[in-house]
């Protein structure tokens, strides 16, 4: 199982949730993928690339060939695909392995440019999964029989987590997140690290930790495309934006977000 990775240049996007209810952005996925292989970087799927919990097998059997397709020309071009496992993906642990064209792994250490950085999806933070597995799980599934029948309340709920877990004035966490989540990256920072890079909340954001280090979550492709920029060390938080007759920006070019 491969843990310990060292990359210049790589990408970090989450919580595509492919199959899910309410996916619709296959078009930039395979876009995003493509650009990052035309700038040469390597891809990360920190998480919930897949969503094995609210989705069809025949809805997923046509969205992921193409996408697999695709890492396996980053592995032709002498890239690499690396695929964290989440919460709706976690039937996957069985399959740790190196598939030769994507390195399943439970999270990553990563060195590039000196810099130390830990990607990891996050669940085994949050308070909801950690203390409840199984209801948390049922509760899951049944959510994902409400966006097939209402998609709209993705969007309801997602604006209730913001109002739910508003963090006050100086206090180092990104609105919408539980508290136990960045005390989790911090207590990783604390390990040596210079960023943590999580998903799973889908609340994308980049914060500044009092003691050292950088916490950044890459957010939820449900949400917009978001993801983090990774060269010779140097981390962002940027957006895979659309500029017009179809095409999309660069990687090296996409705006960079600050804050959450």
């Amino acid at each position: 199982m491969i843990i310990d990775i060292a990359e210049e240049k790589l990408v970090v996007i989450s919580d595509l949730h492919i199959g899910n209810p309410i996916y619709s952005c296959k078009r930039v996925l395979t876009s995003f993928i493509q650009q990052a292989m035309d700038e040469g970087f390597s891809v990360c799927l920190n998480g919930d690339g897949l969503d094995v919990v609210q989705s069809s097998f025949q809805k997923m059997a046509g969205e992921i060939p193409e996408v697999f397709g695709q890492f396996r020309q980053l592995r032709d071009r002498g890239l690499r695909g690396y695929y964290v496992i989440g919460n709706h993906d976690i039937i996957l642990e069985h399959l740790l392995a190196d598939w030769d064209f994507l390195i399943l792994t439970p999270f990553l250490n990563l060195t590039s440019g000196g810099y130390r950085i830990r990607i990891e999806h996050s669940h085994l933070y949050d308070p909801a999964f950690a203390g409840h597995p199984h209801l948390y799980h049922l509760l899951t599934k049944m959510a994902g029989w409400v966006l097939d029948n209402w998609p709209g309340a993705f969007a309801l709920w997602t604006e209730f987590e913001r109002r739910r877990f508003n963090p006050g004035a100086g206090e180092p966490r990104l609105r919408g997140e539980p508290a136990a989540i960045s005390q989790a990256a911090r207590e990783i920072l604390r390990r040596g690290f210079d960023w943590v890079i999580f998903g799973h909340t889908h609340h994308a954001g980049v914060v500044s930790m009092p003691e050292s280090g950088h916490y950044l979550n890459t957010g939820s492709w449900l949400v917009r495309p978001t993801f983090a920029r990774i060269v010779s060390g140097k981390v962002d938080l940027c957006e895979f934006q659309q500029i017009g007759g179809g095409k999309y920006c660069t990687i090296t070019d996409a705006p960079v977000i600050t804050g959450g």
